[in-house]
């Protein structure tokens, strides 16, 4: 695992960070980005496989698809989804934005250095790419 320079266990994003969206164009067309956390917590984790629950959880579906298995729990606080489409930044209502949306892609992480190391890698993104929706073409402006 790549070594963390961000592990805060009271707030899943660096503070620099102001807000979990981004867009980029790409020749005709425009690429879109969201980051989603989810709090990763060993002993809800612990209760839902004693209960025959965690195979359905969406902590289990996280974990799963992570880029790498997590060795050192008490290291990670959070996981990450990271998404990206293309989809039409002209298309103000919700349902339209969603109809013109394709080419999905979806990363999992175990902490927000590595998915911000692979997002500038692959596309080029940094820390100040990403924004609240507000500052996007994003149609639901309060996400």
């Amino acid at each position: 695992m790549a070594k963390t320079t961000y592990n805060n266990p009271y707030h899943p994003y660096p503070y620099e960070m102001r807000g979990q969206f981004a867009e980029k164009q790409e020749k005709d067309k425009t690429r879109f980005f969201e980051i989603d956390s989810y709090k990763y917590d060993k002993e809800k984790i612990k209760r839902l496989k004693e209960n025959d629950l965690f195979e359905s959880s969406y902590a289990a579906m996280c974990i799963e698809q992570l880029n790498s298995p997590i060795t050192d729990s008490d290291s990670v606080f959070y996981l990450y989804k990271f998404e990206t489409y293309y989809a039409d930044p002209n298309q103000d209502d919700i349902e339209l934005f969603n109809e013109s949306s394709d080419c999905y892609e979806t990363y999992y992480f175990q902490n927000i250095d590595e998915l911000l190391e692979f997002a500038n890698h692959k596309w080029g993104l940094v820390l100040s790419d990403f924004v609240p929706s507000r500052e996007t073409h994003f149609p639901l402006k309060n996400l």
